[in-house]
């Protein structure tokens, strides 16, 4: 049983979760290219594997560290499946680093309900989303659940509303200094901001929309049942509760605003669309869920299922 075997958080799932994500990368983004393998090539490749495999990890830690679910693995699961099934992820690697440098700033965010260190956290968050959008540009907008964190977050100072600024003024610097040192140029300011497409053409092909439309439904589906719960939520974990819907809503824009519409840019909503499934997946051990009622059990594990299959017939799209 799925639910079983990702309800514990022990070392084996960590490696399976990691091979699925090679072998995603392998079979999705390598075997797709049709550029001629070069031992260059082999080296990014690999260094692109690592880090995917390194940014499932981080997840878990900042989920762990911030209690945002019970102690299983059932986020990463999802994360990990959710990036299986779009193998073109892989092959935009600016998308993987951005959503590296945003998960980096996600858990500076997550971590404000503690109020030790608080504009440290701050200026680290904002300097992760700051270099996030030299690869990204729209992943500025992470500066919005960076406030509405601030202004949660207990013993608030609204002097710490400025933190942020300080953060991306010192990464614009230091990036402006490397561009004249490197190419004696301004150039790169004023392509930084990149349009905004709705193009999506590309969706038109069966191995995007597909997966592109499950991932959604997953999370129009555990989204309206993370609202309902809301009522039920203790005032503690309230505000972490409800920024986690803030930071979805605000990757979902992150993703629509890009430059270019390939299904990559779903990549930016894969962590908290995983975060909140995997509290829809544990819920039934303690909303309404009785050893009797096993229609609810199944539900959920054929859920599992289904998640784990579709990456391979995705595939063969």
């Amino acid at each position: 049983m799925l639910t079983s075997f990702f309800g514990k958080s022990i070392p084996l799932n960590y490696l399976i979760l990691s091979v699925f994500i090679v072998a995603g990368y392998l079979f999705g983004a390598i075997s797709g290219s049709a550029v001629v393998i070069t031992p260059y090539l082999l080296f990014v490749h690999g260094a692109f594997i690592v880090l995917s495999v390194l940014i499932m990890l981080l997840l878990d830690f900042i989920i762990r560290k911030n209690h945002l679910t019970k102690t299983n693995t059932f986020a990463i699961f999802f994360f990990t499946c959710f990036m299986v099934m779009l193998p073109v992820i892989f092959l935009q690697h600016k998308i993987l680093l951005a959503n590296a440098f945003l998960i980096l700033a996600l858990r500076r965010i997550m971590s404000l309900r503690s109020d030790k260190n608080s504009s440290k956290k701050i200026l680290d968050a904002s300097i992760w989303i700051t270099l996030a959008s030299l690869f990204y540009f729209w992943s500025l907008l992470f500066f919005i659940p960076l406030w509405i964190a601030i202004i949660q977050k207990p013993n608030s100072d609204y002097k710490q509303m400025l933190v942020p600024f300080t953060g991306f003024a010192a990464v614009l610097i230091i990036n402006t200094a490397v561009q004249l040192l490197v190419y004696d140029s301004f150039a790169w300011f004023f392509n930084w901001r990149e349009p905004i497409s709705f193009d999506f053409s590309k969706y038109h092909f069966a191995s995007v929309l597909v997966p592109v439309t499950v991932i959604l439904a997953f999370y129009i589906w555990t989204g309206v049942y993370r609202i309902l719960r809301l009522s039920a939520v203790s005032l503690k974990e309230k505000s972490n509760y409800l920024l986690l819907l803030y930071v979805s809503i605000t990757s979902l824009f992150v993703a629509i605003m890009g430059p270019e519409k390939t299904g990559a840019e779903i990549l930016f909503v894969l962590a908290p669309i995983s975060i909140i499934a995997a509290n829809y997946i544990e819920g039934f051990e303690t909303d309404r869920y009785v050893e009797k009622d096993m229609a609810e059990f199944w539900f959920k594990e054929i859920m599992l299922w289904l998640v784990v299959v579709l990456p391979f017939v995705f595939l063969f799209l």
